[in-house]
């Protein structure tokens, strides 16, 4: 009697494993998929939003991403200078007053050739990345900290930022604080990182 009843709890037992395990199987067969992580905080953008029939800008995000890959330069110093040319200048050659600006906001004094001239606007993209790497390696850091920490330190010798915007534009006083800057780069960074990734 005892071993019948011994037999029919195993088999009882028995049973009820194998429906349970049926019913993981079961489950596991038909759970979707997890969703991917949309990050909300990034905004969308069009990166050349506000571009002419030109093309000017989406020329010199070109030439600054090819300038950069070329120089091994990381993917966070490119970004950082999408950023600084963005937010100095709409990623264009400005003239303002008797002198011009580079892409990166600086005075036409630094150099004698024209602003437009093609060898200038090189030149001042090839004089940001020198900047980037007397940084050192930011590979993994704000493209915001970066572009700021490149464009206010004194790499080239004898430029000092504030004292160039002040002295030779007075419309570029939306810049006269470092507070000032880090928040039109951080206005730029969705910009710099859309064209990068569309451009690279």
């Amino acid at each position: 009697m005892k071993y019948r009843v011994t037999t029919a709890l195993t088999t009882m037992v028995l049973a009820t494993a194998v429906i349970a395990g049926c019913g993981s199987n079961s489950n596991d067969d038909t759970a979707s998929p997890p969703e991917p992580t949309i990050d909300a905080t990034t905004p969308v953008v069009d990166p050349f939003v506000d571009d002419t029939a030109d093309g000017q800008q989406k020329e010199t995000v070109t030439r600054i991403i090819a300038l950069g890959n070329k120089r091994k330069a990381p993917d966070n110093a490119i970004i950082a200078a999408l950023v600084a040319s963005r937010a100095e200048g709409f990623w264009r050659v400005h003239h303002s007053g008797s002198g011009g600006r580079n892409l990166f906001g600086w005075s036409q004094k630094w150099d004698n050739r024209p602003a437009l001239d093609a060898g200038a606007v090189t030149d001042a993209i090839q004089t940001f990345y020198a900047g980037a790497e007397s940084q050192g390696d930011a590979a993994n850091g704000n493209p915001v900290d970066y572009a700021v920490a490149i464009q206010l330190s004194d790499h080239f010798g004898g430029r000092t930022y504030f004292e160039d915007r002040e002295a030779y534009d007075d419309n570029m006083s939306y810049l006269g604080t470092e507070e000032k800057v880090r928040s039109a780069y951080a206005e730029a960074l969705p910009y710099a990182r859309a064209a990068f990734y569309e451009l690279n």
